[in-house]
Formats: structure tokens, sequence, C-alpha cells
């Protein structure tokens, strides 16, 4: 029997992860590139949008490591989050932010406790519980047995 290789992605079909779209080589993703404060952001925005008639014109941040095409050495500049330079160097991911779930805790069929996860008690934090104690978890069909 031959191996034959498939083909890339699920069943024949496209890749499944494809090409990262942040690391597209812009300023706006660049690790150097200081972007432009909120408000110049946020006045343009509104502008572009149509919320706005105040003419305002488009945010630039700055760059003190642009490497232009025949150029040796880096430059400072004033450029747009779309500007792409040949120093480019990605940021790394921003961390995923935790908490923020609404907690419920029950004990014996009635609520105990309610709230954001932040916020709970530290008498039902896990690392506080005793949830090995043979005679807590027998007969609730939770607790696991330790020889």
């Amino acid at each position: 029997m031959t191996e034959r290789s498939l083909p890339s992605g699920h069943n024949g079909g496209p890749p499944l992860d494809g090409p990262d779209a942040r690391q597209d080589g812009r300023c706006k993703n660049c690790i150097h590139w200081h972007a432009p404060p909120e408000r110049e952001q946020r006045d343009y925005e509104n502008f572009r949008l149509g919320l706005s008639r105040r003419r305002v014109k488009r945010p630039s941040g700055t760059c003190d490591r642009v490497l232009l095409v025949g150029r040796t050495s880096t430059v400072f500049s004033a450029t747009t989050a779309d500007f792409c330079c040949r120093n480019f160097e990605a940021k790394p991911p921003m961390p995923r932010p935790s908490g923020g779930g609404f907690v419920t805790i029950w004990k014996n069929g009635q609520i105990v406790w309610q709230g954001p996860e932040e916020k709970i008690p530290p008498r039902f934090q896990q690392q506080d519980l005793d949830l090995d104690d043979p005679d807590e978890t027998s007969g609730q069909g939770g607790g696991h047995d330790r020889p």
C-alpha cells in the first residue's frame, strides 16, 4: 500500500488556521510605533463616519525606528497606522482577560451566594473547600475515592 499525502485543511478544504491578520507589517501592529492620542483617533473616526462636520486631519503616531527603502539607517518619523516600513516587529499578543463571569454558588439546593467571579468570598474559594473529605462527598456522586 502506498501512502498518499492529504491536502491541507479539514477534509481537503482550506486550511483551518489561516494567516494571522495582526501580522500584516503595518505600523499599528508594530512594537516600535507610538499611537496618536485616543481623542485624535476618536475625532477622526467621527468625521470619517459623518457624525461630525468639523474637518479633522488623519491622526498619525510616531516611530523612531522607521527604515525606508534605499536607506541603511533608521529615522524618526510621524506615520499613520496603515504605513509599512522595513523595520517591522510584531507586538506580542494581548493577554486574554480573565474573570468577568457571573457565579452562582449553591448549597443543599439553595443559592448561598451570587455575584461577579472576581468577588467570590474567600470562604467559597476552591482551595479553601475540603473536596476530598470522604464524609462530605459520599453519596453525592461527585467525590473521588482514594485508596
